[in-house]
C-alpha cells in the first residue's frame, strides 16, 4: 500500500464543517427533550417510567462503553487507521454493552417500573446493538474530518426517534409504543452511509485496543454512575416510581450540556491528538487551563441558576408533578457542570492515550459520592443529588491535577 499523506487537522471553530456538526447537536439535544418532554405529557410520571429507566439504563451503558469506543474509532482514524482493522474489538464491545443493558431490563422486568413486559428486552437489545454501529460511524466520520457529516447523523437521529415514537403511540398510548423510537433512531448512521470513509491512509501501529479501552471502560463506568445513575440510586434508596421519573427527567435535563459534549467531543479529539502526535506537550497545558478556569466559574454558576431557577425550568418543560426540590436542583446543576469540565479536560488525557490516569480520577470521585450518599441524612432525592455533586467535584480536581502536569 502506498503511504499517503496524513490528513491535515482543521483547526479552530472555523474549520469546514464545524458549524454544521455544532447545529447537528444542538437540533439533536433538543430532539431528545422533546421526545421525553412528549412522552412525560402523553403518559404521566408513573406511565413514562419505562421510559425513563431504559433512557437512563442505556445512557450508563453507552457512556461506559460505547463512547470509549467511539473515541478510540475517532483516535485511530485520525491516525490514518481503517475501522476494518478493528472490527473485532467493535464487536466484542458491542456485546458487551448489549448483555449489561438487556440484563438491566431483565432483572428489572417484573417491578413496578416494566411490568413484566418482555417487549422491553427486545426494546432495550436493538437500542444498544444499533448504537453500537451509530457511535462506530460517528467515529470513523469524525476521524476523517467529516464533521459535516456527524452533524447530519445527530439531526437525523433525534427526528427518527421522535416520528417512529409518535407514530406507534398514536395506535397504542403506552410506554412500549413510544419505546420503539429509541431503537429506531441509529437508523441514522445507515441513512448516512459512514462506510464510504472508511479507508486506510496510511500504516501506522494501533495504540492497543484491550489496554486503551480496558481502563477508558473502567474509567467510564465510575463516571457514568454518577453522571446517570441518579434515578436507579433514588430506587435503591427505597424511593418511588414517581419521585424515580422526578430524578430523571431533572438529571436528564441538566445534563444537556454533557450530553451535547458527548456528542461533539469527537471534534476536538484529532486536534488534540496531532498535538500528541508532535510532542507538544505545552500545547496540551494550555489547552487544558484554557478549559479548567472558565469550568470552575460555570460550576458555580450552575449551582446559583439551579437554585434560582430550576424546579420552575422544569415545570415548564415537564409539568408541575415532576418539580424538583429546590436543593436537588441546585446540587444537579452545579455537579452537572463539573462533570462537564471534567469530560472535557480529560480529552487530554485520551490524546495520550492515559486512559488509566482518567479512570482513576473517575473512580475517586465515585468512591466518594456513595460514601457521601450513605452518611448524609434526608429524602432519598436529596441524598443522591448530595453524592453526585461532592463526587463531581472531586473528579474535577483529579483531572485538573492529571492535565495539568507533563
Amino acid at each position: 500500500m502506498t503511504e499517503a499523506a496524513p490528513i491535515a487537522a482543521p483547526r479552530g471553530l472555523r474549520a469546514p464543517g464545524t458549524t454544521t456538526m455544532l447545529a447537528g447537536g444542538l437540533i439533536g439535544a433538543v430532539l431528545a427533550y422533546v421526545f421525553q418532554a412528549v412522552g412525560t405529557r402523553l403518559l404521566g410520571d408513573v406511565g413514562f417510567a419505562p421510559i425513563a429507566a431504559i433512557w437512563t439504563a442505556f445512557f450508563i451503558v453507552a457512556s461506559i462503553f460505547l463512547v470509549p469506543l467511539e473515541q478510540y474509532v475517532t483516535r485511530e482514524t485520525s491516525r490514518g487507521r481503517s475501522l476494518r482493522s478493528d472490527l473485532g474489538v467493535v464487536a466484542v464491545v458491542a456485546a458487551l454493552a448489549t448483555v449489561a443493558g438487556t440484563g438491566y431490563v431483565w432483572i428489572a422486568l417484573d417491578s413496578d417500573i416494566f411490568g413484566g413486559n418482555p417487549v422491553y428486552l427486545a426494546v432495550m437489545a436493538l437500542v444498544v446493538a444499533g448504537y453500537a454501529v451509530l457511535f462506530s460511524a460517528k467515529g470513523v466520520l469524525a476521524g476523517n474530518r467529516r464533521f459535516a457529516d456527524v452533524g447530519w447523523v445527530l439531526m437525523l437521529e433525534g427526528v427518527i426517534r421522535l416520528a417512529v415514537g409518535l407514530l406507534l403511540v398514536v395506535v397504542v398510548v403506552d410506554a412500549a409504543s413510544y419505546a420503539w423510537g429509541m431503537a429506531a433512531a441509529p437508523l441514522a448512521a445507515l441513512v448516512m452511509r459512514f462506510w464510504r470513509h472508511d479507508r486506510e491512509t496510511r500504516e501506522v501501529a494501533p495504540v492497543g485496543a484491550t489496554r486503551f479501552l480496558g481502563a477508558f471502560i473502567v474509567g467510564s463506568s465510575a463516571s457514568q454512575l454518577l453522571l446517570a445513575g441518579a434515578p436507579l440510586g433514588v430506587s435503591a434508596l427505597g424511593g418511588s416510581a414517581a419521585l424515580f421519573s422526578v430524578v430523571f427527567v431533572t438529571f436528564t435535563l441538566y445534563r444537556a450540556p454533557l450530553t451535547l459534549i458527548y456528542s461533539l467531543q469527537s471534534r476536538i479529539l484529532p486536534y488534540l491528538v496531532s498535538m500528541g502526535e508532535e510532542g507538544d506537550e505545552s500545547g496540551l497545558r494550555r489547552v487544558a487551563l484554557r478549559v479548567l478556569v472558565p469550568g470552575g466559574i460555570l460550576t458555580a454558576l450552575g449551582a446559583l441558576v439551579g437554585w434560582l431557577v430550576g424546579p420552575e425550568v422544569v415545570a415548564l418543560l415537564f409539568g408541575e408533578e415532576f418539580v424538583p426540590a429546590r436543593q436537588v436542583a441546585m446540587l444537579a446543576a452545579g455537579g452537572v457542570m463539573a462533570a462537564s469540565t471534567a469530560q472535557v479536560g480529560g480529552q487530554v488525557l485520551v490524546a495520550r492515550a492515559r486512559t488509566a490516569a482518567l479512570a482513576a480520577a473517575w473512580g475517586v470521585g465515585l468512591l466518594v459520592a456513595v460514601a457521601v450518599m450513605i452518611g448524609v441524612g434526608g429524602a432519598p432525592d436529596v441524598r443522591v443529588a448530595t453524592g453526585f455533586a461532592a463526587g463531581e467535584l472531586v473528579a474535577f480536581f483529579s483531572v485538573a491535577v492529571l492535565i495539568t502536569r507533563s
